[in-house]
């Protein structure tokens, strides 16, 4: 499994070794795994990671997209997990649901309490998820 920091931070074996051990111990849902210091997201071949200390905020974001289907129009509602530090995005995750993105989020605020996952004030084309509205 090849980690890769969401912020720059060299990698060294031991904390490779580290995270290998963190990876295992969390819980996962869909492509992202929750452990007690870290959060990790599998995209493609690489592992993504963040320490809880180093993120300033993660939140749910929730976006209608339009969709023709073969029986006419309807909206489409897709769930997303942001983190964010430092003023800036850095990864949008899809998920694969609601309430999978709500078991996530609850599961996050259980393992970093004084982390900020408040959404901010939703636009046209995004809601949040009620916390920061």
């Amino acid at each position: 499994m090849r980690f890769t920091p969401l912020l720059a931070e060299e990698l060294n074996n031991e904390t490779k070794e580290s995270l290998k051990v963190h990876c295992k111990e969390g819980h996962t849902i869909g492509p992202v795994t929750v452990s007690d210091a870290y959060l990790f997201i599998k995209k493609g071949l690489r592992t993504y990671y963040i320490a809880y200390v180093d993120a300033d905020k993660i939140f749910r974001r929730v976006r209608r997209l339009h969709a023709n289907i073969c029986c006419g129009d309807g909206d489409i509602e897709v769930e997303y997990l942001v983190i964010q530090a430092g003023d800036k995005e850095l990864m949008e995750i899809t998920l694969p649901g609601k309430k999978a993105a709500q078991m996530l989020l609850n599961e996050i605020k259980e393992k970093a309490p004084e982390l900020d996952t408040t959404a901010p004030l939703r636009t046209d084309t995004e809601e949040s998820d009620g916390e920061g509205a």
